[in-house]
């Protein structure tokens, strides 16, 4: 199915609704801000109330902006307010209180503000459609605390990336997101579940079929055009595709000092003003420091790489989810999975790997130890966790 029959068929889910939920899981620059902006418009040309939340400020800012843009292209204006901490500036209406938001409900399309502000029993029923962004950072039961407000639910997001972390003591089941427990331990949600947005704006299609066949069942293709996009010029690194750069180090845990030597080299080769960045409509420009980022699964690495490399934006998995690169430098640091200081489930967790590798648009370059694409693992589960960094190493180019 096309994007475009994909987004009508979501719009024709979405106003079908009756007392009950629809599902959209949008893998990586897979347009899932697109769809929903677009849904949304639809529900309020038909005259429906709005309410938008996420488990952050700025991820509920990010998609109220592109409504707000496409109503202004529709020529329809829209009535819109946010209960947000004041820290950022918008062309709508942006309260502090809760108060000041519930007294507004019969005079506005949409309201939007974080969960524990749709828990509040002034917003009972208030709203036509509860739209979740990133629903698979939200638990289950915080989902249902947010319901109450809601006819309908349209939970938007990816269980396949990074969850986010809970705190306190969850009755059992609950603890995991809406969408994973719609999922069922299944990477990708069916056609008769919900909606699955199939096709990446971002990726190469090397980058992509890893991906793809790692986390989304194969499931998860490029656009035409992306395969365009690569890296040229005086560079060991031109191309496309997955790259492994392989750093001998011992002892290490959360910090590499080798691996960072190495990237600083790497950076220093790639920002030379003699690499150049093609586009996906072949458009050639020099490669700067702002087309990379770097990122580690821990925090004394990322310190050691801003210290060394204050020009290029660094940080951990977490950071960077949402975002995207032209090349993607991933430094792993930890010498090997028996010196990793959280164990195998963090070094190797599915999800942190697939923000991390798709994040990329041209190129993923892994720097790691040798080491971590051969683990010793002890149990079925083990292998199942370090599956992914191997197929990486049989697919990458060295």
């Amino acid at each position: 199915m096309n994007q475009g029959n994909l987004l009508e068929l979501t719009k024709e889910w979405s106003e079908k609704l009756d007392h009950s939920y629809l599902p959209i899981q949008g893998p990586p620059g897979s347009g899932k801000s697109f769809t929903a902006s677009r849904m949304i418009m639809h529900l309020i040309l038909q005259g429906k109330k709005i309410g938008v939340t996420a488990m952050s400020h700025k991820v509920i800012t990010a998609l109220l902006e592109k409504v707000w843009r496409l109503a202004e292209e529709m020529n329809h204006p829209i009535r819109l307010i946010q209960k947000a901490d004041g820290s950022m500036e918008v062309p709508w209406e942006s309260v502090l209180e809760a108060k000041k938001l519930i007294d507004s409900v019969n005079r506005v399309n949409i309201l939007a503000g974080t969960p524990f502000l749709w828990a509040n029993e002034g917003l009972l029923g208030s709203v036509d459609y509860l739209v979740i962004d990133e629903a698979g950072q939200l638990s289950l039961i915080d989902t249902l605390a947010c319901g109450q407000a809601a006819r309908n639910l349209i939970l938007l997001g990816d269980p396949q990336q990074l969850q986010q972390s809970q705190q306190g003591v969850h009755p059992d089941g609950t603890e995991v997101s809406a969408l994973a427990h719609i999922l069922q331990g299944q990477k990708t949600i069916s056609e008769e579940q919900g909606i699955f947005l199939a096709k990446t704006w971002r990726m190469h299609p090397a980058i992509c079929e890893f991906d793809s066949e790692q986390f989304y069942e194969g499931k998860l293709h490029a656009i035409p055009g992306l395969e365009n996009q690569m890296i040229c010029g005086n560079t060991r690194f031109g191309g496309s595709g997955l790259r492994f750069l392989p750093v001998s180090h011992q002892g290490n845990t959360s910090s590499s000092t080798e691996e960072v030597a190495e990237i600083i080299q790497l950076v220093t080769e790639l920002c030379n003003g003699d690499v150049f960045i093609v586009d996906s409509k072949g458009k050639e420009k020099v490669l700067q420091p702002s087309d990379i980022k770097i990122i580690s699964p821990y925090n004394a690495q990322v310190g050691l790489l801003q210290t060394a490399l204050p020009q290029i934006q660094i940080g951990t998995v977490d950071k960077f989810q949402g975002q995207e690169a032209p090349v993607i430098i991933y430094s792993v640091a930890t010498s090997s999975p028996e010196d990793a200081p959280r164990g195998m489930e963090f070094l190797y967790s599915p999800n942190r790997f697939n923000v991390a590798v798709s994040r990329a648009k041209a190129l993923f370059i892994l720097v790691a130890s040798p080491s971590i694409l051969e683990p010793d693992c002890k149990s079925p589960a083990q292998i199942k966790l370090a599956n992914p960094f191997c197929r990486f190493g049989e697919l990458a180019t060295y």
